[in-house]
């Protein structure tokens, strides 16, 4: 009994540490939407925006506001889905789906692993600003932080020609599905 009791605290202490610790997630600033989503619920705004973008990449070639716009609204929801209750019911598929997207699209654009997801949100909300203002010189230094591992202007040019994910598009409708089971986004021709 003397060497069953510490045994059993060894193990159940074990099995606590192989928990999966829940992944980083960032919130987009209340402003990213303003002028395209005027009224939409932020999270709402945000996946509407990444399942477009993802689903029809050619539709913003040229315009690198938009695709960092995207990539900001896919990583904070990726984790939000998995994260904040409001999406607890949401399948675990289709967040396991935003999690995969999420690492796809991070590595397209070279950024370094562990990066936090609020440091990536808030890099691209700013860097959308920043390229919807035509403030290209302040976007590539904002690209030159030292969590991207590509140069500054290769991530602008992968921007400026997001090319299909594949991952991306996939989670995106799977995750808008959820959250429109009659079908489609609200916001399906949002840059038309």
């Amino acid at each position: 009994m003397k060497i069953i009791g510490p045994c059993l605290i060894s193990l159940l202490l074990a099995g606590c540490a192989l928990e999966t610790p829940p992944p980083s997630t960032g919130y987009l600033p209340a402003s990213a939407f303003a002028t395209i989503a005027a009224g939409e619920d932020s999270p709402m705004a945000a996946i509407n925006d990444a399942t477009y973008v993802f689903a029809h990449p050619a539709s913003i070639q040229g315009q690198p506001a938009q695709a960092a716009l995207a990539i900001a609204s896919l990583d904070a929801m990726a984790g939000q889905f998995s994260t904040v209750p409001r999406w607890s019911n949401m399948s675990s598929i289709a967040k396991l789906q935003m999690l995969q997207a999420r690492h796809d699209v991070r590595a397209l654009l070279g950024i370094r692993p562990g990066t936090q997801s609020q440091t990536v949100v808030d890099c691209f909300s700013q860097l959308a600003a920043l390229l919807g203002a035509g403030n290209q010189q302040a976007a590539l230094n904002l690209l030159a932080s030292p969590f991207f591992m590509n140069p500054p202007a290769q991530t602008l040019a992968t921007l400026t020609n997001m090319p299909y994910v594949a991952s991306a598009n996939i989670a995106t409708q799977h995750a808008s599905q959820f959250l429109y089971p009659g079908g489609g986004t609200s916001n399906t021709g949002m840059f038309n």
